[in-house]
This record gives structure tokens, sequence and C-alpha cells, in this order.
């Protein structure tokens, strides 16, 4: 008798031919593969992720701004970035040259939970593309936000935004008014939890790093 060498499996079966990559609006358990640091033509400053959800999905090209190309500072981005870094423990970013990119080695391998929000677009041909934003990160833990762990409330506010977060289409502004990129909608005017969709409670603000607690994640 022939040893088997594949033993059929129906779950990983209907994988094939399946996309590889995060395509919808939702809330992602994911591993950090890397956050890079970057900068736009104009200057503006950025850390961009690269992730990996539990289900093997990939998101790319997730960019927060935390500066302006005059210099001035993002005050979404920034508060973006420190809820990042209360959900996954790490008290400080450096950087650290990979060849001629950096990167922020501290939250390389973390898991977090990311809100994300598919934003429509479309590509200077006029055919049509999408990217993603990072809505609200979480404790892949508890599912709870840095502000629901720190004030001891249950976890809700991620179920809601999934309840009522819908994809954001810039097209038709892309056709009537012309598109001027910019990566992230929290880069500008809004803080991290709030999609343009819905109407949200006060912004929300992360702590400063020395407020975190020990067993964060929490």
């Amino acid at each position: 008798m022939n040893n088997p060498i594949f033993t059929y499996n129906q779950d990983e079966a209907v994988k094939a031919g399946q996309t590889a990559f995060i395509s919808e609006t939702g809330a992602y358990n994911c591993k950090i593969i890397s956050a890079e640091w970057i900068q736009s033509q104009g200057g503006a400053q950025a850390i961009e992720f690269s992730v990996e959800t539990d289900e093997g999905l990939k998101g790319n090209y997730l960019t927060v701004y935390y500066t302006k190309k005059t210099g001035e500072k993002l005050e979404g981005g920034h508060s973006m970035i420190q809820a990042i870094m209360g959900c996954t423990g790490v008290q400080q970013l450096s950087q650290q040259f990979n060849g001629n990119k950096a990167f922020a080695p501290e939250l390389a391998g973390k898991k977090v939970g990311l809100m994300l929000q598919k934003v429509l677009r479309l590509k200077q041909d006029g055919s049509e593309t999408y990217a993603f934003s990072i809505i609200c990160p979480f404790s892949v833990a508890t599912r709870k936000t840095l502000s629901e762990h720190l004030e001891n409330r249950p976890a809700e506010r991620i179920d809601y935004l999934i309840a009522h977060t819908k994809d954001k289409d810039e097209r038709a502004k892309q056709n009537n008014h012309g598109y001027q990129q910019q990566q992230g909608y929290q880069a500008q005017n809004q803080f991290y939890g709030q999609p343009a969709q819905v109407t949200q409670a006060q912004p929300q603000s992360a702590p400063p790093v020395d407020n975190f607690e020990d067993d964060i994640p929490f």
C-alpha cells in the first residue's frame, strides 16, 4: 500500500482561488509584519504597517501620517500611533535601517486588533481600486479599545463600529474635484475611531507613554 502524500481537507480546499488580501471593511486580529517610517514626496511623515490576519490575509500600505508636509503635528495620527503602542504594550518606537528603508523594530511580530475601513478610489487611468484606513486598534485578547481597558468598561466599541461603519467612497470626489491623495483619513482632520459615515462620541486620546500598564497588552 502506498503512503499518502496528501489527505483531502475540505476547509483548505475551498480556500483555493480566494484572495490572499484583506478585501472588506471589518475588525481583524492581526500580526504586525513590519512598521516602516516613510515620507511623502511633499515631506509629510508617516508610519506604514504591513499585517497578516489570523486567517492568513495580508494587509499592506496601512498608513498613518503624523506630521504634515510643513512639519506641523497631526493630532489624529499621533493619537493613532499611541493607541497602537498601548494595545501592543510597546513603550517607545525607534528607527532601524534595513538598506535604505527605516523600520520601527519594536512593533514587528506584535499582535493587535485593527478595525479597518475600505476606501474606494480611482486610479489615474480611471479604473477602480481600493485601500484601507485604520479606524481603531484594539486588544486581540479582550477586544477592548485602549480607553475601554483603562476606564474598565466592557468591550463594546468594536462591535458598534462593525455594525455602523460603511465603505468610504472617494470616487465621486476624484471625478468632480480632482484627487489630492491622502493615505489614511485620520492624517488630517479625524481621530481614530471616527469614520466619516458614523456619528461618534468625542475623540479618544491615547495616554502618555509613561501611563502604560505593565500587563498591557490587556
